[in-house]
């Protein structure tokens, strides 16, 4: 990624520095000793040879010992990432995932086999919609079970207006008849909830402090959100597999419409069959699909950037006609519910 890119930029320069500083203090002409300038300044040299030597040396250990920790951490997993892109990842890469997967869920274990509770009441807001939520937490629910017809409308409270996506999705889903559930993962009050909450605050606060500084720091955060290579899809992936007590109680042979990929990513790591990722960014980046699921695009132009990316085009059908259009824009804001 852009980031890591970077680390490692500063690494070389580092390494190059290092070495130039030791090839003056080392290979200077020893008649140049009597000069004043060239005593003050061999020593200065010496002292940067060692100090960008240490620096190169740490960042190849931490590299080294954070990446031999990628085939623990993937061990497990649901899905195959690394299969599903056509790339096995570089030591600096594996090294990535296992440093911004720490920093994602700090020291949360992911318990694959807990399951949540839930119940559902109806919509205050959509005649006949049935809102999802931790059990016992909503006065007047009754205990979660959805008939062998019932559609699940995923979607998580945060930006990008996920939550208007999803009301119109269910809109669809009751207008073909199907009993529709809404079920946004916040609603399920949990330490994976908290994981999303947190994470969330971590990006608006980044956001805000890149605005309000400006200039570089504006640059290098947009450069560091809008990367979405490989590693960003391993990295998000790896969390939905902390998220799955979050929707383990929900039949696998349910129809999940997912607004947000941490949904679909999840679903698709609890095995359930019907996925669909309703992808509402129109900047093809590898984290906004879904391995396994149908990913359903706006327009052609994000279609075909995602063809060439390399997402399987049996789980990429191509827009119909006429049907682009709106939303997926960067920023917009999550609606109540």
């Amino acid at each position: 990624g852009t980031l890591w890119d970077c680390v490692n930029m500063s690494v070389a320069k580092a390494v190059i520095g290092g070495g130039l500083a030791a090839a003056v203090y080392f290979y200077a002409p020893s008649e140049l000793d009597a000069d004043a300038v060239v005593r003050t300044v061999k020593p200065f040299c010496y002292g940067m040879a060692l100090f960008c030597g240490g620096i190169a040396a740490i960042a190849a250990v931490g590299t080294l010992v954070l990446g031999s920790m990628y085939g623990s951490l993937i061990e497990g997993n649901t899905f195959k990432i690394d299969e599903y892109v056509h790339q096995q990842p570089s030591m600096a890469q594996r090294a990535q995932v296992v440093l911004l997967n720490r920093l994602n869920v700090g020291s949360h274990v992911a318990n694959k086999s807990a399951s949540i509770a839930l119940e559902d009441a109806e919509s205050p807001f959509v005649p006949s919609l049935r809102v999802t939520s931790k059990a016992g937490s909503r006065a007047g629910a009754t205990g979660f079970k959805a008939p062998a017809e019932a559609i699940v409308v995923g979607t998580i409270r945060m930006g990008f207006g996920h939550h208007r996506i999803a009301y119109a999705a269910t809109s669809w889903a009751l207008g073909a008849g199907r009993p529709t559930y809404f079920h946004d993962l916040l609603n399920v009050d949990s330490p994976e909830a908290q994981l999303i909450i947190d994470m969330d605050k971590l990006y608006s606060k980044g956001s805000r402090m890149a605005t309000e500084l400006g200039g570089p720091v504006e640059k290098l955060w947009g450069m560091i959100t809008k990367n979405g290579d490989e590693n960003s899809l391993r990295v998000f992936y790896q969390m939905a597999e902390h998220l799955r007590p979050l929707m383990q109680a929900i039949p696998r042979s349910t129809p999940i419409i997912a607004t947000h990929c941490f949904v679909g990513m999840l679903a698709v790591s609890l095995g359930f069959k019907h996925v669909i990722n309703l992808v509402i960014d129109n900047y093809a980046q590898w984290f906004i699909v879904v391995p396994g699921a149908y990913n359903l695009v706006q327009g052609p132009s994000n279609y075909h950037n995602l063809l060439r990316m390399g997402v399987p085009a049996d789980r990429l059908p191509p827009p119909r006609r006429g049907g682009g259009g709106g939303g997926g824009g960067r920023g917009g804001g999550g609606g109540g519910g």
